[in-house]
């Protein structure tokens, strides 16, 4: 375990963003080889802080790129106008306004803006370096989501989601094996109760407890340091819970694998650690390293972290979170029937 903690935690902690999605809309009309704009692109894509997904030469791509910016399924669009190099020349000569770069983004994620602003200043001053311009070119970001979050209103999901996640599994997994090693369980058994019944039980027991706790923390959140809620903060709550119902799930089923407290407290770090370091809770997950990420899309913290900041900062509904609810609400299901299974055979 110690050799696992410090292995997730050396790749992950302090890992720079990569891979960002965004779309790029060029209409500048000067010639290739003599466009600004094409040289700043070609910078962006010699690096892999950004990915490029999709490139638009004509006026309708600005809505399509700033439509898939509102749906999240990209987190920029990077705009150059039509005379985005003749702006430049102007502005060389001491005359003229700096040349406007138009900058769509979604705004949830600070770390994400930053590296997205960082990168592209990089770049245009790679360019101007080459080219020798000495005129400044603006960058003018408009935030489609999040204008006025700050980095605690990206934060709170993330802990709101950990603390139901640790409260519910950790509960979980040491009462049944200490209700286990006092007969309890079997007491129970001998009971004309269904396995279904009594795994239900435990699932809205501990579930409830992680609401509790997601409210208590919600409500400090709000009044002592005024944390945005743009949805509604009972859709919050749902995803909390349908997350806690799960780990309860998943905490009795890793329970019928140790035999005494000792051996069941050994499993918490393989799950907590994995799920602090890898589910988006403290840094995106474009900042987690290609080996590690497709591990984060197996754990359920990860959907949990991600619908509540897009109800609290985006103010989506359940139409726009659709997915990380279903992703959710199987984990659940499944774990309830592996609970209830491994009951059926112990009875």
């Amino acid at each position: 375990m110690p050799l696992l903690m410090i292995t997730i935690f050396g790749y992950t902690f302090g890992g720079s963003v990569k891979n960002v999605d965004v779309y790029v809309v060029n209409l500048d009309q000067a010639p290739q080889n003599e466009s600004i704009s094409a040289a700043i692109i070609s910078n962006l894509q010699s690096r892999d802080t950004l990915n490029i997904v999709r490139i638009y030469t004509t006026a309708d791509g600005v809505a399509r790129a700033t439509d898939k910016v509102q749906d999240a399924d990209i987190w920029a669009a990077i705009i150059f106008n039509e005379t985005f190099t003749q702006d430049v020349a102007t502005a060389s000569g001491g005359s003229g306004q700096p040349a406007m770069i138009g900058m769509t983004v979604d705004g949830t994620n600070p770390n994400i803006v930053s590296s997205i602003s960082n990168e592209l200043l990089t770049a245009i001053r790679a360019v101007l370096g080459q080219r020798a311009f000495l005129a400044p070119i603006a960058v003018a970001p408009n935030l489609i989501y999040g204008e006025d979050a700050r980095f605690i209103d990206f934060f709170a999901p993330g802990v709101m989601g950990l603390a139901a996640m640790m409260v519910t599994f950790m509960l979980s997994i040491i009462s049944f094996v200490h209700e286990r090693s006092a007969s309890t369980l079997d007491r129970l058994l001998s009971t004309p109760v269904t396995e279904g019944e009594i795994v239900t039980g435990y699932a809205l027991a501990f579930g409830l407890v992680g609401l509790v706790q997601s409210c208590v923390i919600i409500g400090a959140a709000i009044i002592l340091f005024d944390v945005m809620i743009a949805g509604n903060v009972l859709l919050a709550l749902l995803v909390i819970f349908i997350l806690g119902v799960g780990n309860q799930g998943l905490g009795f089923v890793l329970s019928s694998i140790a035999k005494n407290e000792f051996q069941a407290i050994q499993f918490l770090p393989l799950i907590l650690f994995p799920s602090l370091l890898l589910s988006g809770v403290f840094w995106p997950l474009e900042a987690v390293p290609s080996l590690l990420r497709p591990v984060s899309y197996f754990i359920p913290l990860t959907y949990a972290v991600e619908g509540m900041r897009s109800v609290m900062i985006r103010g989506w509904s359940v139409d726009g979170i659709w997915l990380e609810l279903l992703i959710l609400t199987a984990f659940a299901i499944a774990m309830l029937v592996l609970s209830t299974l491994g009951l059926k055979r112990r009875r």
